[in-house]
């Protein structure tokens, strides 16, 4: 899907998330709770807090200028967030989080970042004039991965 160039360190940030949603999707009996407890932190503590503060706090806001963001789809994407947040908090404070709540995180992420692609960014590349839309690129944080 052709995105916007201003959004796509946001992209390359749901391209990392999709990667480690397929990973954690795929978590079995076989895989260690313990490395798998330790990339959901790394992921979360090096992109994901801050690409939702993005989001939430530039992109969002930015959109609410143009548009109502009093939508179900806003609405979904942020409960998203919170639902994300909670699932990461329950793996991160847990001494040993339930086997089951790794591939629950990874639907929720897939699910996520797929809303957001193919529902919430095409709304915004349409509302927010370009111009706009590059000055919010300079106030994303910088992908762990890729440095974008």
């Amino acid at each position: 899907m052709k995105r916007h160039e201003a959004l796509h360190p946001l992209t390359h940030h749901h391209h990392h998330t999709l990667i480690m949603a397929q990973q954690l999707k795929k978590a079995d009996e076989s895989a260690s709770i313990q490395e798998m407890t330790r990339q959901v932190i790394d992921f979360w503590k090096n992109d994901g807090e801050d690409h939702f503060r993005d989001e939430e706090e530039v992109l969002l806001p930015l959109y609410a200028q143009y548009e109502s963001v009093d939508q179900d789809c806003i609405r979904d994407m942020l409960i998203e967030h919170v639902q994300i947040r909670s699932l990461v908090q329950q793996i991160r404070l847990n001494n040993k989080p339930r086997r089951e709540l790794f591939p629950e995180l990874g639907q929720l992420l897939e699910k996520h970042v797929r809303l957001e692609e193919r529902v919430i960014f095409p709304m915004i590349e349409k509302a927010v004039p370009e111009n706009y839309l590059f000055q919010a690129n300079g106030q994303f944080h910088r992908d762990s991965h890729s440095g974008f």
